[in-house]
C-alpha cells in the first residue's frame, strides 16, 4: 500500500495537480482519508521526502518541494535502501515527520534553542566579521575561539591550557575520524564502551580496526574485563563516554576513574575522552582529562549538540605536537571548519550568551529526566541508572521480548525508538532503549510504553 500512495502523489506532482510549496495533507489525515495505517502514512511520506519530491518544515507538515522534478525512467527512492545500511535504525530520525515523537534522537528539540537569540548573534558576526562569509578559515581554528576554549575548559574542568592544544573541527565526529587515521592503523585492537555511539564503531571498522567491546556498568568502564583484555591483546585507544554516557546516561566514579588511568599507564594505552554532552550536566566531576592532565587522555568536545547541530563547531585538546599533526591532516582532508562558524561560538562563549543558554537547558533536561523516570517506573519500566543530569535514559520491559518488533509498534503509533541492539559494540540484539528526555512527553509515550 506504501507503494500505492508514494505513487499516486508521484502522478499528481508530475501532472501539476500538486504544485511546489503546496501543503499536504498531515499524517493522521492522509491514514484517514486513505483507509491506511499511521505506519503507512508516515513510511510513504518517508519515501518522498527522501527523493526530493516533497520536503518536511519542522512544526508545520509536509509540503511539495519547490524543486520537486518529475521522476526519471529508472530511479528508485533511496530511503529503503538507507534503512537497510548498517545504520539503518537511525535513518528514521532523520527523515521522519515533524509530527512524531522522536525519543530514540541525540538532540534537543528545536523549541529549547533560542533561535531569535542566535540569530541576532549571527547577523551582529555578519556585520563584524565580513570576510569570513568567503574566505577560508585559519586550518588551527579561529585563534580567539581557541583561547575562549581554553577559558571554558579551566571553568569546566580546572585544566590551564595554551591554545596550541586546542584543534577546532567540524563536530566531534569528525574529531573522532581525524583521531582514528591519526592513531589506528588496520588490524589494531581499539577498545570502545559496550554500549556505545554506533557512529563510533562504523569509523573504527572503516579503518580496519579490531573492536573490542567494555562492558558499561553503572560506575564505569568493567574494571575487570578491561585489565583482562589489556593482558591478551596489544592494545591501541579506548574511545569512551566518561560521563553522562551514551546511551546510559551513567557517571564514572572516582574510583573507576583512578584504576582506568593506572591501567592505561601501565600498558601504555591512549584514551580518547568524547566528552560531547558535557554541558549538559554540572561540576568538574572525574572527568579523565582532568585528573589525567592530558598525558594519556585525548578530549574531545562539541557545541553541536547543545548549540545548533547545523554549526558544526567541534574541538580536540591534547598535547601540542599531537595537535599540530592532527592539524596537517585536518588541512588535507578538510582545510577549515568555515570561519563564521567559530566567530559566531567565539561571540557567544564570550559575551556570556551560551552560559545562560545551558542554565536553561540544564533546568529543563532535570526536569524532563524527572518525570520520565517516574513514568517509566509506573509502567513498570527498570532504568540502567538514575543519570545525573544529561540527555538520555536506558530502560527495558520484562515484557518487551521482541525489541524490533516493539520499535515498529511505537513508529505505528508516533514514536521513533532505536533499538539497543544499534549501540552495541558487536551489532548484538539488546533489550535495552535509549530515551531521550528532552522528547519526552508522558501522555503521548503512554500509548506504547504503558503496559
Amino acid at each position: 500500500m506504501t507503494a500505492q500512495i508514494v505513487s499516486r502523489i508521484e502522478q499528481l506532482i508530475d501532472a501539476g495537480k500538486l504544485r511546489p510549496g503546496q501543503r499536504l495533507p498531515s499524517i493522521r489525515k492522509l491514514a484517514a482519508h486513505h483507509g491506511i495505517s499511521y505506519h503507512t502514512a508516515v513510511t510513504a511520506y518517508e519515501q518522498l521526502v527522501a527523493s526530493g519530491r516533497i520536503s518536511a518544515q519542522q512544526g508545520r507538515g509536509f509540503f511539495i518541494d519547490s524543486h520537486a522534478q518529475p521522476r526519471q525512467p529508472g530511479m528508485s527512492s533511496v530511503a529503503s535502501e538507507s534503512e537497510n545500511s548498517p545504520l539503518g535504525s537511525f535513518w528514521r530520525l532523520f527523515h521522519g515527520s515533524p509530527e512524531l515523537m522522536k525519543l530514540g534522537c541525540g538532540w534537543l528539540p528545536p523549541a529549547w534553542r533560542d533561535t531569535q537569540a542566535l540569530a541576532r548573534v549571527i547577523r551582529r558576526t555578519a556585520n563584524f566579521s565580513k570576510s569570513a562569509l568567503v574566505e577560508y578559515g585559519d586550518p588551527l581554528g579561529y585563534l580567539p575561539l581557541r583561547q575562549q576554549l581554553c577559558l571554558h575548559l579551566q571553568r569546566k574542568l580546572s585544566l590551564i591550557l595554551e591554545p596550541q592544544q586546542v584543534l577546532t573541527t567540524l563536530g566531534a565526529t569528525h574529531a573522532l575520524d581525524l583521531l582514528i587515521r591519526l592513531l589506528v592503523a588496520p588490524g589494531d585492537h581499539v577498545l570502545v564502551d559496550d554500549p556505545c555511539n554506533s557512529n563510533l564503531v562504523q569509523l573504527l571498522k572503516l579503518r580496519g580496526a579490531q573492536v573490542i567491546g567494555i562492558p558499561r556498568r553503572i560506575d564505569g568502564p568493567d574494571l575487570a574485563f578491561f585489565a583482562e583484555t589489556l593482558a591478551k591483546w596489544p592494545v591501541k585507544a579506548f574511545f569512551i563516554n566518561s560521563m553522562l554516557h551514551n546511551p546510559t546516561g551513567s557517571s564514572i566514579s572516582a574510583s573507576n576513574a583512578f584504576q582506568l588511568l593506572r591501567l592505561a599507564h601501565l600498558h601504555d594505552l591512549t584514551i580518547v575522552e568524547d566528552d560531547v554532552y558535557a554541558d549538559f550536566g554540572n561540576g568538574h566531576s572525574n572527568r579523565l582529562a582532568m585528573l589525567d592532565g592530558l598525558e594519556r587522555v585525548i578530549y574531545v568536545g562539541s557545541f553541536s549538540k547543545t548549540l545548533s547541530a547545523s554549526l558544526r563547531v567541534g574541538y580536540v585538546v591534547g598535547p601540542a605536537r599531537l595537535i599540530a599533526r592532527l592539524a596537517d591532516l585536518k588541512l588535507l582532508t578538510m582545510v577549515a571548519v568555515p570561519g563564521f562558524c567559530e566567530r559566531f561560538v567565539s561571540i557567544i562563549l564570550g559575551d556570556g550568551t551560551y552560559q545562560r543558554h545551558l542554565v536553561s537547558v540544564q533546568h529543563k533536561l532535570r526536569t524532563h529526566q524527572a518525570m520520565a523516570l517516574e513514568a517509566f517506573r509506573q509502567w513498570g519500566w527498570e532504568a540502567f541508572c538514575e543519570p545525573q543530569g544529561g540527555m538520555f535514559v536506558w530502560v527495558r520491559h520484562p515484557q518487551v521480548t521482541n525489541p524490533e518488533a516493539f520499535v515498529q509498534e511505537g513508529v505505528e503509533k508516533g514514536i521513533v525508538l532505536v533499538p539497543g541492539s544499534a549501540f552495541s559494540a558487536d551489532g548484538q540484539p539488546s533489550p535495552w532503549f535509549r530515551i531521550n528526555v528532552a522528547h519526552f512527553d508522558a501522555t503521548g509515550a503512554s500509548v506504547l510504553f504503558k503496559r
